[in-house]
């Protein structure tokens, strides 16, 4: 009787347990890791990248031999939901955005419609806070074709893995979803969208290659479109907060070659005036690469400062031209001093609302070599 009733029970849980039917595996679904968004002749214009599993990873023998071209999708419609349907309902295996890595933007959209993004990305349960955001004046579809050396797959470029490409002469300009979308809102400050272009000059395997790259950013300000402003105008960002990575430097007509180990900047408000006033004051330690007139410490400490000094200073001033606050200075009175100002007064920042900047700097002394 007791070997019947655990049949019976037995029998029982197993009809009640939940099973895996109507589920797909990832070999029945197209991988969507990347998409972008333009805006053109009143239609919105959706552009999927999608890889397969052979240039997804790299594999044990390194690179692909022949390289797995990506799959390119492209639909319009009059808002991105209907684009998207489109495509979805054109495709011959599901769409899966589980994997997105990255959205591109077009500076039609960026400047016009970053309100219907924001509400599209976070009505789509799929899509991840964790995306890296962009933007582009660029054609979409030349940046999802865009290459990355020795037939290694499209995840191991900027457009999907802006950290690895943060040292070197690139600023480190990478932009989450969740990241940017706290900011879009913000009454004071800037949010700055990275801007991709295409380098198709300067690396060649078989044929030159085209390698997507940052090349400046896009500012936006109280939600509305700023302007856009190049690496060159961006530099003082790299002094105000700098780590984990080396950035290079170099001075006398590149005679004097330093690196710049980690760089830290802060805010002080100097309050009483109709307007805040400001003083930047910068911690650097710097390691000597390269000396070739010799010169002191003291010498290479004052001129070091006195680069940054000047960086940070056109950073402001390229921020009065395009009426944004670029180094977010603003947000240091607009968080702990709200009632001296208004938000207006202290969205005017220019050259004059700088007292002083102040730079420390500290030689560590020549880079080591393996001899």
């Amino acid at each position: 009787m007791k070997k019947l009733l655990i049949i019976i029970l037995v029998i029982f849980q197993l009809l009640i347990l939940t099973g895996c039917w109507g589920t797909r595996t990832i070999i029945d679904q197209t991988l969507v890791t990347s998409f972008g968004i333009d805006f053109k002749d009143n239609q919105y214009v959706v552009t999927i990248q999608a890889l397969n599993f052979s240039n997804i990873a790299k594999q044990e023998t390194g690179a692909l031999q022949v390289p797995a071209p990506p799959l390119i999708g492209q639909a319009t419609g009059k808002s991105i939901q209907s684009a998207f349907t489109k495509l979805e309902s054109h495709s011959p295996m599901p769409l899966y955005y589980g994997h997105v890595h990255s959205v591109i933007l077009s500076k039609e959209v960026i400047d016009k419609k970053l309100k219907d993004v924001n509400s599209f990305i976070s009505g789509r349960p799929q899509l991840r806070y964790t995306m890296w955001i962009y933007g582009t004046d660029q054609d979409i579809k030349d940046i999802l074709k865009s290459q990355s050396f020795f037939n290694l797959p499209f995840l191991y470029t900027v457009v999907t893995n802006p950290d690895e490409k943060s040292s070197g002469g690139l600023i480190f300009l990478s932009l989450k979803f969740h990241q940017y979308i706290s900011r879009y809102t913000e009454p004071v400050g800037t949010l700055l969208i990275p801007s991709l272009g295409i380098e198709d000059k300067k690396f060649e395997e078989k044929e030159l290659d085209k390698v997507a790259y940052i090349n400046g950013a896009y500012a936006v300000s109280q939600k509305k479109f700023k302007g856009q402003v190049n690496l060159k105008d961006l530099k003082a960002l790299d002094y105000m907060n700098q780590e984990n990575y080396n950035l290079p430097l170099s001075l006398e007509k590149d005679k004097l070659n330093l690196v710049v180990r980690s760089s830290k900047g802060s805010v002080k408000v100097v309050k009483g005036g109709k307007k805040p006033k400001y003083i930047i004051k910068v911690k650097t330690d710097v390691a000597i690469v390269q000396n070739e007139n010799l010169f002191s410490r003291k010498k290479i400490a004052s001129k070091i400062s006195n680069k940054m000094k000047s960086e940070i200073l056109k950073t402001v001033k390229k921020g009065e031209e395009v009426h944004a606050d670029l180094l977010n200075i603003s947000e240091k009175p607009y968080r702990f001093n709200r009632k001296e100002w208004d938000i207006k007064t202290l969205n005017e920042v220019d050259a004059k609302s700088i007292m002083d900047i102040k730079v420390d700097v500290h030689i560590l002394g020549s880079k080591s070599y393996k001899r």
